[in-house]
């Protein structure tokens, strides 16, 4: 396991050594998951988006994920629309 320490810039950017992106295959265009564990541990996780949309699309398949899209879309028009309909209310 290769250890070292980086920081964060004023941008929020973190360097991952070279090190570490040669070892893990990690290149610029790499998908990472960033997870906090807990207060002091962040986890990042080098995903396969191909290998996910696979997943994905065997485990839809059969479903109507368009309706799925319509259905997500009308509720959150919905919430949208209570929320402004609220702050119209409080001015």
């Amino acid at each position: 396991m290769v250890e070292t320490v980086t920081k964060i810039d004023e941008s929020g950017r973190v360097v991952i050594p070279k090190e570490i992106r040669r070892k893990m295959g990690l290149e610029g265009n790499t998908a990472l998951l960033v997870a906090d564990a807990t207060e002091e541990i962040l986890v990042l996780k080098k995903l396969d988006v191909e290998k996910l949309a696979k997943m994905l699309r065997q485990e839809l398949k059969g479903t109507d994920v368009e309706a799925i899209g319509r259905k997500v879309e009308e509720e959150s028009n919905e919430l949208a629309r209570k929320e402004r309909k609220a702050l119209r209310r409080r001015h």
